[in-house]
């Protein structure tokens, strides 16, 4: 058995070993920590003149002037009036997000924030983004679009923009309740174009006066229309889902058309159905979808002395002889038509109608 005092000179012994082997490895990480540095200096040495000349470097999209990177952004969004999102890629608030001075650019480029899509929000959102947008569109003219169906209180939504009205230059509207057209009433000094879809027409119609620039107008309305536009003024028009009567009225007042796209209910054409409709300045004719019948008592009180292109499905023309039809539409208006569109044909091929219409330089027909 060991005494005390041997266990403890055999500790002593055994620590000090234990000591000393710790002592060795520490002297090696020492070394080793020497070599490191010494390699860490040698890779600053290859490292900082190729930082020196990075940082002395700047890329090309940063040196370009402010009015070209804001050009550059204004190419990058949907081209106006097509509103932006919110939101996402094609987003003016993704500029915000790369650097600085992209930020600040995009910020002070008010044509980034003029077109504003409200589709699809809740109040709460469009409280706290539309504001933003309005404020920092400056004073250009705005671009706008609607729909009822897809907002939480359109009342509500829509009078963030009112106080705005005045800047208001295309205007996208698509209504439930034709009690918001209220929206409308009152100057609108700078609205050019103007596109209403009422799901349920009104039985009083507002009046519309105050708007001087109003050029273009997308009326889609079901059986009557709900609004009285300055209609002499407007310089392209499309109407649809409107009754034979409702439609000529309103094309009787539109001496100035230059473009027009027409879709007819089935119905009763109106009493002075016998008198032409003349479109003196009308150059662009599209006929959409309507009543066979209706659509061939409507061409033969068309005058169109100024048609250049004419876009009409087959089965809307004299089924009986559509190539004579339209002919006899053509030499009653006395224009020179450079394009002719047949949608839905079924009766008479391409060739047909190219030879039926030899100074007519474009003829397309087809079966859809």
């Amino acid at each position: 058995m060991q005494l005390p005092l041997e266990q403890d000179r055999a500790l002593v012994a055994e620590t000090d070993a234990q000591i000393r082997e710790i002592e060795s490895q520490i002297l090696k990480l020492e070394e080793q920590v020497t070599a490191l540095k010494n390699s860490i200096s040698v890779l600053h040495s290859y490292k900082d003149p190729a930082q020196q000349r990075l940082d002395s470097y700047k890329y090309p999209v940063l040196t370009l002037p402010n009015e070209i990177v804001s050009e550059v952004f204004l190419h990058f969004l949907p081209t106006y009036p097509e509103p932006p999102p919110f939101f996402g890629g094609l987003s003016p608030t993704t500029l915000t997000q790369i650097c600085h001075r992209w930020r600040d650019i995009a910020l002070t480029t008010p044509a980034l924030w003029r077109a504003i899509d409200l589709r699809g929000f809740t109040v709460e959102w469009v409280a706290l983004l539309a504001p933003v947008w309005l404020e920092r569109s400056g004073c250009l003219p705005l671009s706008i679009r609607a729909a009822e169906s897809e907002l939480d209180d359109f009342a509500s939504i829509f009078g963030v923009l009112i106080p705005h009205r005045a800047r208001w230059e295309q205007l996208d509207l698509k209504l439930d309740d034709p009690e918001h057209l209220e929206v409308l009433d009152g100057p609108l000094p700078l609205l050019r174009t103007l596109s209403v879809y009422l799901a349920h027409c009104s039985d009083h119609p507002l009046l519309l006066q105050s708007l001087p620039c109003l050029r273009t107008v997308v009326l889609d309305d079901y059986e009557r229309p709900s609004l009285i536009l300055p209609w002499s003024q407007l310089a392209s028009l499309t109407l649809r889902c409107l009754y034979p009567a409702e439609c000529v009225s309103i094309l009787r007042q539109t001496q100035n058309l230059v473009h027009c796209n027409v879709k007819i209910w089935a119905g009763q054409l109106p009493e002075d159905r016998l008198a032409d409709l003349t479109l003196p300045r009308l150059e662009t004719l599209v006929f959409e979808r309507g009543s066979d019948g209706v659509w061939r008592d409507f061409m033969q009180l068309l005058v169109t002395p100024a048609l250049r292109s004419l876009k009409i499905r087959e089965d809307l023309l004299d089924q009986t002889d559509p190539i004579a039809s339209l002919n006899a539409f053509i030499l009653r208006s006395g224009c020179t038509l450079n394009e002719l569109l047949i949608t839905r044909a079924f009766i008479h091929t391409d060739a047909s109608y190219r030879e039926a219409f030899p100074s007519i330089p474009l003829v397309h027909v087809s079966p859809i």
